[in-house]
């Protein structure tokens, strides 16, 4: 199996051939898991994915932005049943539960893992051979305090920190966590427990010799734990 098609003939447009990287078969397993159609028939699951993924690599700043890019002949070549309204857009994003979409990214992450591991091309430091590498940061980003006034941050606009774990052989983020801006860096990934053989590659503002031994308590009672079972 390939991640990417070399096939010549290919006549999908682009935003076509990477929304089709995500299985459809994943999407509609979750779909059915969660319910997540329910009482947004009008916008589906598929509808909402193609929406995000529009707006993402169009940088469309708002909902008409997407509606407008979408509509015409470009409905058919997403696979998408209708056109999609501002309005329905909207409602469908208030009304549909989140856990559907942090489910796809996992499910999708596990379904590529073994590929990305192989293709990803590195030089193998003897010290570091059979280890895992996270890379740890993270960065803020600016929002509306109007419409995110629980992300208050400075005096006249609102913040968010967006705390990554990078895997250093996949090469993506296997774990992000969203804050208030003014969560401290250390405070972002408190409670993650590293599996043992595992070396962390972050800056000083993670820096705690308290944080680090209640991690290490952590996984040696985890691994008690699974000694006793």
């Amino acid at each position: 199996m390939e991640l990417f098609s070399a096939t010549k003939n290919n006549n999908k447009p682009l935003i076509r051939q990477i929304i089709d990287l995500v299985p459809k078969d994943i999407i509609n397993n979750l779909v059915s898991q969660y319910q997540s159609n329910k009482g947004c028939s009008k916008y589906k699951v598929y509808d909402q994915f193609v929406a995000m993924i529009f707006g993402q690599l169009n940088k469309s700043i708002t909902l008409s932005d997407i509606s407008t890019g979408i509509s015409g002949t470009f409905i058919k070549d997403l696979c998408l049943e209708q056109s999609l309204a501002r309005s329905t857009m909207s409602d469908g994003n208030k009304k549909r539960n989140y856990q559907v979409y942090e489910a796809l990214y996992y499910q999708t992450l596990r379904h590529y893992e073994k590929i990305l591991s192989k293709a990803h091309k590195k030089i193998i430091i003897e010290e570091l051979k059979n280890k895992t590498i996270k890379i740890i940061d993270s960065t803020i980003i600016s929002v509306c305090l109007s419409m995110f006034n629980w992300a208050k941050y400075w005096t006249a606009k609102g913040g968010i920190k967006i705390h990554t774990c990078w895997d250093d052989t996949l090469m993506i983020p296997d774990i992000v966590n969203i804050s208030e801006a003014k969560v401290h860096d250390i405070k972002g990934f408190e409670n993650l427990v590293f599996p043992k053989e595992t070396i962390i590659v972050e800056d000083r503002a993670y820096f705690d010799f308290t944080l680090m031994l209640s991690r290490i308590c952590r996984l040696n009672h985890s691994l008690g734990q699974a000694k006793m079972r």
